[in-house]
C-alpha cells in the first residue's frame, strides 16, 4: 500500500536522480555547509542524495541527520508539508523514518498534520510509528535534550550543522564530565574531529574554554591541542 501518492514535484526529483548519482557525497556536503549558505530549495535533492549514499543506514548518522533536519524544518515551517509529501514516498524505509522522526521533533503544525494524515491512511509499522509520535506530548527542543548518550550528542552536532548556533557545541562539552561508559571519550573524539575540519567549531571551542568548570578544562584543552595538530595550519 502506498502511504502517500507520488506528487508532481516528486516526479521531477526522480527525473533528476541520474544526474545526482554522479555527485557522491553531495548530500553530506549540503549538510556540512548548510549554515554557511542555507539552500532550502535543495532540501529534497539533498535528502535523496543522503539516502542514495546510504547515510541513513548508519545509526549514528541517522541521529546527526535528525538533529539537522529538525532544525531545517523549524527554520522553514511553510515548506515542511511539501517537503514531506515529496520526499517520503521515494525514500528508503530508514530514510522515511529519519524524516518522520525529524518532523515529530520539529513540532510545527505541518508536521502534526502530516503525521495525523499518515496515521489515518497507513497500516502496520508505519501506522504504529505515527501513533507513537503523536502520543508524545512533551518533546524537548534539541538544545534542551541532555547529552547522556552518543546519540544525544549526534543530535546536537546535526543541529549545529543546520544553525551554526554555538549552544549545540557547548552541549557536547557537558559530556566531558560524564561517568557513562565511553561517552566522555566519544565527546573528546567528536570535538577533535569536527574542530579540525571546521574552523568555526574550533573558534567556538576556544571561546568556550574560559567558561568551562575546572574539572573539565584539562580534558577540553587537551582536545583543542589535538585538534590544532590534527590539521596542519589550523
Amino acid at each position: 500500500m502506498r502511504i502517500v501518492p507520488i506528487t508532481v514535484a516528486a516526479c521531477f526529483v526522480l527525473a533528476a536522480l541520474p544526474a545526482l548519482r554522479a555527485e557522491t557525497g553531495a548530500g553530506k556536503s549540503w549538510m556540512d555547509h548548510y549554515s554557511e549558505n542555507p539552500r532550502q530549495t535543495d532540501f529534497v535533492t539533498g535528502v535523496l542524495a543522503l539516502n542514495r549514499d546510504g547515510y541513513f543506514a548508519s545509526e549514528n548518522q541517522r541521529f546527526v541527520a535528525i538533529g539537522f533536519l529538525t532544525q531545517v524544518f523549524k527554520q522553514n515551517p511553510g515548506e515542511v508539508n511539501e517537503w514531506l509529501q515529496t520526499a517520503v514516498p521515494i525514500l528508503s524505509d530508514q530514510g522515511r523514518r529519519t524524516l518522520l522522526a525529524s518532523a515529530w521533533l520539529a513540532r510545527n503544525p505541518a508536521s502534526y498534520k502530516y503525521l495525523h494524515d499518515l496515521h489515518t491512511v497507513s497500516s502496520g509499522d508505519q501506522r504504529d510509528a505515527a501513533e507513537h509520535m503523536m502520543g508524545q506530548e512533551s518533546i524537548p527542543a534539541v538544545a534542551d535534550i541532555p547529552v547522556t548518550s552518543v546519540h544525544a550528542m549526534d543530535l546536537q552536532w546535526g543541529a549545529f550543522l543546520a544553525s551554526g548556533d554555538e549552544r549545540y557545541i557547548e552541549n557536547v562539552f557537558a559530556a566531558f564530565g560524564s561517568d557513562r561508559p565511553g561517552l566522555a571519550t566519544q565527546a573528546r573524539y567528536t570535538l577533535v574531529q569536527n574542530a579540525a575540519a571546521n574552523p568555526k567549531v574550533l573558534q567556538i571551542c576556544r571561546d568556550v574554554l574560559a567558561r568551562q568548570p575546572d574539572s573539565v578544562r584539562a580534558e577540553f584543552q587537551a582536545a583543542l591541542n589535538e585538534a590544532t595538530t590534527t590539521k596542519p595550519g589550523v
